[in-house]
C-alpha cells in the first residue's frame, strides 16, 4: 500500500473537519429547535390554563358576585362563556355563567351558587363536551335530568329553557341528533321549553360555515346573533 503524501492527508483532515462540523451543526440545531418548541408550550399553558384550574377560578369568581332575585341566567360551555349577553339583551338582568370545558356533572357541582338567588329563568346550553369525551349518553343525559330535577326542587318558581346542542362535526352529527331528541321529549312530557337551535345552525351534517369560527365547534359573531334572534322572545317574556 503506497504511503498518503502531504497533501492528501491535509484534505482528509480538511475533510474530517467539514463533516465533523456539519454533523455538530445538525445536533446543534435540533437542540435549539427542541429548546424553542418547550419554551412555545410553556408559553402556550400560560396563556391558556388547563380547564380544571379554569373551572375552580371562574366558579370562585361566581360565588363572590352578588345576587338578585329577577336574574336571568345563561349557563353552559365556553359557548354561553363566550358572549357577552348582556349587551344584546340590556332590558333583563341577565348573567353569564358559562365556563370553558364545562360538562353536565360540572354544572351538578356548581349549580348551588347558581340557584341560591332563586333565579327568574335558566338557560341551559350543555352536553357537547360529555360527547366530545365519548361519555356514555345515558350518563350524560341522566346528569341532565338531574341539574333539571335540581333546580325543580330547589328553586321551583325558575322556568328553564334546555337550549338544544348546536352541531358540530360529521363525526360527532348523530350522537348530537340522538341526544336532542332525547331532550325534547323529555321536555314534551314534562311541560319544559326547548328551543331548537340545532336545526337552524345545521348545514349539511355539520355547523353551517356562516356561523362557524373555524373550529366546527364555536360560534362566530353572526352565529351568536342568529342565537339571540332565537332566544330573544323566550329572554322577554
Amino acid at each position: 500500500m503506497k504511503k498518503l503524501n502531504k497533501k492528501t492527508i491535509r484534505l482528509l483532515f480538511i475533510i474530517s473537519i467539514g463533516i465533523n462540523v456539519l454533523f455538530l451543526g445538525n445536533v446543534m440545531k435540533k437542540i435549539l429547535l427542541k429548546h424553542s418548541q418547550n419554551k412555545f408550550k410553556q408559553s402556550q399553558e400560560l396563556k391558556q390554563p388547563d380547564s380544571v384550574t379554569y373551572f375552580i377560578g371562574r366558579n370562585e369568581v361566581f360565588d363572590k358576585l352578588p345576587n338578585d332575585s329577577d336574574e336571568v341566567i345563561m349557563i353552559g360551555t365556553s359557548l354561553t362563556n363566550n358572549f357577552e349577553w348582556h349587551e344584546i339583551f340590556r332590558s333583563v338582568n341577565i348573567k353569564n355563567r358559562g365556563i370553558n370545558a364545562d360538562i353536565t356533572k360540572g354544572i351538578l357541582q356548581r349549580l348551588d351558587e347558581v340557584i341560591e338567588s332563586k333565579p327568574k329563568k335558566i338557560f341551559i346550553e350543555i352536553g357537547i363536551n360529555d360527547i366530545r369525551k365519548n361519555y356514555s349518553m345515558d350518563s350524560i343525559f341522566n346528569n341532565y335530568v338531574k341539574i333539571i330535577v335540581t333546580i325543580k326542587l330547589k328553586s321551583p318558581k325558575t322556568k328553564i329553557y334546555i337550549q338544544s346542542l348546536l352541531p358540530s362535526n360529521k363525526s360527532l352529527n348523530n350522537k348530537i341528533i340522538d341526544f336532542n331528541k332525547q331532550l325534547k321529549d323529555y321536555c314534551v312530557k314534562n311541560n319544559i321549553v326547548f328551543i331548537d337551535l340545532y336545526s337552524r345552525f345545521v348545514s349539511g351534517q355539520i355547523l353551517n360555515p356562516i356561523y362557524d369560527c373555524g373550529d366546527n365547534l364555536h360560534l362566530s359573531g353572526s352565529g351568536y346573533m342568529e342565537w339571540c334572534r332565537l332566544i330573544k322572545d323566550y329572554i322577554n317574556e
